[in-house]
This record gives structure tokens, sequence and C-alpha cells, in this order.
């Protein structure tokens, strides 16, 4: 079972590397063919060098050959190696920029195609992803496949060679060629019987690292709340646990495997080497082999040893690259959100009628309903408010408005069309959300009031601002507009993000508005500031309030009332306060203190 499982995981992972190579494919032919004529010139270097020390040998001997009158052999050769280098050098540099072109461009690649996925995965997926981990996932497969296609480009032209390289050494002396191709052997042999056992423990290392790894980089990231609780050592102590426990137990198993490699692979050519030696001995003083023909003999010893002693050091890049490629690649097997369903509807305004006719909902087929068989109507301009306590339902409903979820049964309408049938992205342009929990990017004031409108004028952005009563604070800045908020706005007080979520809203100019507990954070003062401002916002649109806090829906032209799921009440503010019996009245009830 492990070892398919493995197997399965090897053949996503080469999946997922072709796949990521496929937009270089004009480079990489282009490599493949510079690689063979490198490995056709580097090939001859030893068989010629060899042949030019024979004909040294010969000129200190005074036997010089000449190829003519006034051509000796070694100025020949010697020429001919030349040339010979200046090919092989010259192809290889040109194939070094080639091949890093290729290495960053798959790279950047990578990492560009994995951001693009995330933004465009449902909200489903986001919900119960852990985001941190799987963007560091993209990143490290983002290097770790480059790393792979720029090893491969180096290593295969040296296998090219060892092939020209079999027959010129056969050519100078069969056995002494037997002997190296035997030690080739033995090297594979050893180098396979040590590498499976690291394929059947990398992933398992990986995995346990990524997951320690981002363990730890969420509590970084809540660092706020492990200080309020003062966690530090608790945390500390789980990242020590964690990392220093079972993932570099994994770890220090592999690179013990890795020192094995390194030392095997030396003891082997050391006795080819030694062997070819002592024979070459006898075989020298005899004639059956010149120094020539074993400096040459030296030469393919290296060039066969070389290759696979990079294949052996190189072996942990290339299958750290198809583990994380088969990791990552789960990621891209994620079905994106489909925006645009066929046969598309893409009105160009929406008046903001909403309707749920019958609706249910639960996440997986296993949950129970979310929401059970709601039935509402609300006409264009309306303020809607959705109470009750938390969990009922209340925000899934509302981002089934958004199409973000579709009803398990019934339908959502807007203007009388079924979402499913609606084009999402100009669907979302006419809708606006002011959340509870504003997060803002670290980027200007300016630029976090244009999101979402992004060529909007200096000008409107100005507007909108003083209309949601930012400009008083704004303009206290030294830097005004063009203050940077911090990471998800750590600068700025919570009311002040509000009024620049407003903003945004306010410069959509959406046709419908979603408040999602607005103001409960909010101080009295502050909270009488946004309310204005939402008022301001609220005119003309379909707005919905999600909200604990009964004061902020006294002016709602309808109140839905959830539990479990389901509608229990409906009416105005005075209709359902009048039902002392009611849930609406007994809410009402606990927030004026009567109980």
């Amino acid at each position: 079972m492990k070892n398919n499982k493995q197997k399965k995981e090897i053949k996503r992972g080469l999946k997922a590397i072709w796949r990521h190579l496929e937009p270089f494919r004009s480079k990489i032919i282009i490599l493949i063919i510079l690689g063979l004529i490198s490995a056709v010139s580097n090939g001859f270097i030893p068989y010629i060098t060899g042949r030019f020390f024979d004909a040294l040998i010969g000129l200190s001997q005074h036997k010089e050959t000449f190829i003519s009158d006034s051509l000796p052999l070694w100025a020949v050769l010697l020429g001919i190696w030349a040339i010979i280098q200046l090919i092989a050098n010259n192809i290889d540099w040109i194939m070094d920029r080639l091949r890093r072109a290729v290495d960053i461009g798959v790279h950047f690649n990578i990492e560009t195609e994995g951001f693009s996925h995330m933004f465009r995965l449902p909200m489903a997926y986001h919900k119960n992803a852990n985001t941190n981990g799987e963007l560091q996932k993209i990143s490290v497969a983002g290097w770790r496949i480059s790393s792979i296609t720029g090893t491969i480009i180096n290593i295969a032209p040296q296998f090219l060679s060892i092939i020209i390289g079999i027959v010129l050494a056969a050519s100078i002396n069969s056995l002494l060629a037997s002997i190296l191709a035997i030690g080739v052997f033995f090297y594979m042999v050893l180098l396979i019987k040590i590498l499976l056992p690291i394929a059947a423990i990398d992933s398992e290392a990986h995995r346990a690292w990524n997951e320690s790894w981002n363990d730890s980089a969420a509590a970084v990231q809540q660092i706020e709340s492990v200080k309020q609780v003062t966690g530090e050592e608790y945390e500390i102590n789980k990242a020590k646990s964690n990392l220093l426990g079972k993932a570099h137990k994994l770890w220090y198993r592999i690179q013990k495997h890795w020192s094995n490699v390194g030392f095997y692979q030396r003891i082997i050519v050391f006795l080819t080497q030694l062997t070819i030696f002592l024979l070459s001995v006898q075989m020298v003083s005899n004639g059956s082999i010149t120094v020539g023909g074993l400096i040459a003999l030296n030469g393919y010893t290296l060039m066969f040893f070389g290759p696979f002693v990079s294949l052996g050091y190189s072996w942990q890049i290339i299958q750290n690259g198809i583990t994380s490629a088969a990791q990552v690649e789960e990621i891209f097997e994620q079905k994106p959100e489909a925006y645009v369903p066929p046969n598309a509807i893409s009105p160009d305004k929406i008046s903001g009628e909403v309707t749920f006719q019958n609706v249910s909902f639960r996440y997986s087929p296993k949950q129970h309903k979310i929401l059970d068989n709601l039935n509402i109507n609300i006409k264009p301009g309306q303020l809607v408010a959705l109470v009750g306590e938390s969990g009922v339902g209340k925000s899934t409903a509302i981002s089934l408005i958004s199409g973000y979820y579709f009803p398990t049964e019934g339908s959502v309408l807007i203007d009388g069309i079924d979402t499913n049938k609606l084009n999402l992205t100009n669907l979302r342009k006419h809708i606006a959300v002011v959340p509870q929990e504003v997060a803002l990017f670290n980027d200007t004031i300016m630029n976090n009031i244009r999101y979402g409108k992004f060529k909007a004028t200096n000008e409107e952005v100005l507007k909108v601002a003083k209309d949601a009563h930012i400009h008083e604070f704004v303009s206290a800045f030294p830097d005004r507009y063009k203050t940077l908020v911090g990471e998800r706005g750590i600068k700025l007080s919570v009311g002040q993000k509000q009024r620049i979520a407003i903003a945004r809203a306010i410069l959509r100019d959406p046709s419908i508005l979603i408040l999602d507990e607005p103001t409960s954070a909010l101080d009295a003062k502050t909270e009488n500031i946004v309310t204005k401002a939402l008022e301001k916002l609220m005119q003309g649109r379909t707005t919905f309030v999600i909200a604990h806090r009964l004061s902020t829906v006294r002016k709602a032209n309808k109140i839905f009332v959830f539990q479990k799921g389901k509608i229990v009440e409906e009416g105005s503010h005075e209709e359902l306060i009048e039902n002392k019996d009611g849930a609406y009245r007994r809410f009402y009830d606990y927030q004026i203190g009567l109980h």
C-alpha cells in the first residue's frame, strides 16, 4: 500500500513538473540540441588529449610524425583539441545562460500561477484550507522544480558523452574499458539501493516539516493573542517539539543516506582507477597500450563516473522537487470558481431585488442543514435586518447572495435571475460589503479606499472620504492620504478602518449593500459618526444588515429572526416587539436589561 502511494505521488510529481515546463518547450528543445553538440565535443576531448600526448612522447624520442612535409601531428591534434574546447566552452556558456533563463522563468511562473490559482479558488476552499501553508508549498515548489530543471540540463549532456566515450575507450583498450563499465555498473546498483529508502521517507519528512512550520508560522501571525495570554513559552516549546522532534529526525535519516552515497562513490571510483593503473603498468610495458591511451582512459574514467556522481549528489534536489511538485499539485488540482456558467447572464444594471425560494443549504452531504427552507422576498431599496444568535445561518444566507455558495435546495434570485445563471464577476460588481472586521492592505489610505474600483480618480476618492467622515482624521496624518496603514490596517483604530470600508463601499456605488455588524466594536461617539456615514451609503440601495445589537435594526423595513437555520419571525421592529412571547422580543428584553 505504501509503495503504491509512493509511486502515485512520484507519477503525480513528474506530471506536474512536465506541465510547469510546457511554457518553456522551445527553450528546452534548443537546450537539447546544444546539449547533443556539447556531448559530442566533450566526448572526443579525452581521446584527442591522449593522442596529443602520444605525439609529444614520440617527439621527445625523436620519432616525430608529420601529416604533411611541414605539419607535425602534434600541431594538428593541438589545433583540433583547441577547436573542440572552444566549441564546447562556448556552447556550455550559451546553455548556462539559457538554463538560467529557464530556471528563473519556471520559478516565477509557478509562483505566479500559484497565486493566480489561489485567487480563483472558491470561498469554500479558503474557509477550510491553511492558506499560509498552501502558499508556503507553492513558494517551495517554485525553487525546487526550477532546481530540478537546472540539474537535469546540466547532467543530461554528460550522460550523452558517456555513449561516445564508451566507443572511444573500447577502441583504445577493450579490457580497461570493460573495467570502467563494470565500475559504473556497481556504482549504479549501489546508488539505486541507497536512494530507494530515501524516496520512501522523503515525502513523510516533507509533510512533517510543512506541518511543523505552518503551525509555528500561524502562531507568529497571531502574536497579539499569544502575548495577551503569555503564551510565548508554550509556542516556543511546541515549535521545538515539532521541528526538532519528528521533522528533524526524518531529515537527519535522509542526510545519513546522502552521506553514505558520497562515501561509497569515492571508494568505487578509487578502486576502479586503481585496477586500471595496476593493469596498465603491464600493458604499457608490453606495448598493448600507449601512455597517451592511458591518459585518455583516465579521462574517460572521470567522464563515466562524473555524471553518476553528480546524479548521486543531485538526486536529493530531484527527489525534493518531485515531492514538492506532487504536494503543490494537490492545490492546482482544486477546481477554480466557475465565474461564468454556460449561457451566463450579465445584466448591465441590477435594481437589487433579492428572493430566496425554498432555500436550504449544507456545506457537505454529511453535515446538517445550515439553512432550512428559507423564503424571503426583498424589494429594491429596502433595508433588511437578519437577527439571531451566532451560528444560526445569517452569514451563510448572505454569502448565497454573492454566489460564494449555491443552495443545496431551492433558488436564490437576483432581479428574478437564478444566481447559478449569473456571471458572478458581474454580479459582485453590484454588491459592496462592510464587514465587522475590516482587513486593510499594507498600502496607502488612498489605495485602500480605491480598492475594488481601481481606476477611480483622486477626486472621486476624496469625495467619498468626506461622505464617510474620513477626511478629518486623515488630514491629521503628516502624509495624509499617502499614509501607509500597516499590515491589516494595524496603525488605524477600529472606527477608522470601518470608515475606510464604508468609503470603499460608497465608491463602488453598489445596488446591494451588505453590512455585517459594522458598529458592534465601536464606542458611542464613533458609532454615531459611522452610523451617519452608513445612512448616507444605504440611501436608494437594497441593504442587508447582520446584527446582534438590535439598536442597529430599528429602521429596517423587514427584520428576519433566525433560529437553527430557519426564519422563525419576520416583520418590522414595531410589529415584532408586540409579540411578547416571540424570539425577537426576548432578544430585545435581554439587551435592555429586563432579563
